[in-house]
Parts: C-alpha cells; sequence; structure tokens
C-alpha cells in the first residue's frame, strides 16, 4: 500500500510537470542518429554485459551514446564504478516518492537525444519519470499499457511466452533438487531476463534500421 500512495503521488507531481513540458517529436533511423540514451535495468549484471556489448557495436559509427541504469540497492555495485560512457543511480538516490534525484539522472534527461532506448522491461515510477521527461525527439521501448510515454513500442509479451514454454519443454525431464531449486530458480530468472532484453533489444535495432527518419 505504501508503495502504491507513492506511486499515486509521483504520477501526479509528473503529470503537473508534464503539462509544462514542450516537446517535438522527430522520427529518427539508428543509421542517421548522433546522439543515443539508453535507460536500463543494472541490477543485473548481465544485462550490463549486454548493453555494453551493443554500445561497441555502435563505435564504428559517428554516434555518442549515453547510458544510465539502474541499481536497485543503496549503494552501487564496485563493478560498475568508473565506467566510460555508463551513468548509474541507486535506491539511495530516490526521494519519498521515488524521484531520481541525482545530478547525472537530471542531466541525462535534459540532453536532447536523437534516440532514447528504454530498456527496462517492467514499470517502475523512477524510469517512467526520465523517460516522460526526457528531451529526446524520439523514444523507444517495450509496450506497456499506461502509463506509456514512448513513440515507438515493441510488445514482447507473446515472445515472453515462446521464451517460457521453450525452456519449459528443454528442461521437461530434469527432476527437481530441494538443494538447489532456489539457485535454479534464480538461473531461471537470470536466463529469462537475458532473452527478453536480448530480443527487444535486436527488435528495436531492426526496426530503427528501416525505419525513415523525418
Amino acid at each position: 500500500m505504501l508503495y502504491d500512495t507513492k506511486t499515486f503521488i509521483g504520477r501526479k507531481v509528473l503529470i503537473r510537470k508534464l503539462k509544462h513540458l514542450k516537446r517535438v517529436t522527430k522520427v529518427c533511423n539508428i543509421n542517421d542518429a548522433r546522439n543515443i540514451g539508453i535507460i536500463f535495468n543494472a541490477t543485473n549484471m548481465a544485462s550490463f554485459e549486454i548493453i555494453r556489448n551493443f554500445i561497441k557495436s555502435l563505435s564504428g559509427k559517428k554516434v555518442k551514446v549515453n547510458a544510465l541504469g539502474y541499481v536497485h540497492s543503496k549503494k552501487l555495485i564496485d563493478h560498475y564504478l568508473y565506467r566510460k560512457g555508463f551513468d548509474f543511480f541507486t535506491k539511495g538516490n530516490l526521494n519519498w516518492f521515488n524521484k531520481p534525484v541525482k545530478d547525472t539522472v537530471e542531466n541525462f534527461i535534459k540532453k536532447p537525444f536523437d534516440i532514447l532506448i528504454n530498456l527496462y522491461l517492467e514499470e517502475y515510477y523512477p524510469i517512467q519519470y526520465i523517460v516522460a521527461l526526457s528531451a529526446s525527439t524520439f523514444k523507444v521501448g517495450k509496450y506497456f499499457d499506461e502509463p506509456n510515454y514512448l513513440d515507438f513500442m515493441i510488445d514482447i509479451e507473446k515472445e515472453k511466452q515462446v521464451m517460457h514454454d521453450l525452456r519449459k519443454e528443454v528442461n521437461i525431464d530434469k527432476k527437481p533438487d530441494d538443494k538447489n531449486i532456489d539457485l535454479e530458480k534464480d538461473i531461471d530468472k537470470k536466463v529469462e531476463i537475458e532473452l527478453q532484453l536480448n530480443f527487444l533489444l535486436n527488435q528495436l535495432i531492426y526496426y530503427l534500421s528501416i525505419i525513415k527518419s523525418n
């Protein structure tokens, strides 16, 4: 109930801010983009590696990439310290109603990216706040019902079911071991996140490469 109350208040604040926000939408092909913003869940380090490899794939193009990762912890993971091209914020950087209060986040919001890629797989108010207020002229990511502040979305719900059925089929002959059941659940969750994130990213890149810029 407390989380719902905080989110309710946070969304009221966000709606008020959006009333004063003037933004022009401009479709941009990824090959025409000169600056790209990426926001993602850095709580799982496997996600960070996927994003880092994607950024490496853009290294041959004249494009500047800024990545912002959220870590659901009070402190930043040591592994993320001094990562060039990456900024992070944590649970400790959120105020009472979960608004991000950190200079790096404010700077990210103010940058007029040609494309903002939201790679968050779940609805989470701090991410919605950043995406909604971002000065980016073209915002893309996963489809959510409401609220959604994107200009182009990929619906991966059907694909999630296919991935789940496939994993179930692969593990059909495995007998559960009480000693390892928690470990297996953690591994399954990690693999599922990686599969979904890779699918979402690949779909977005495909469509962003064939879409016509304004």
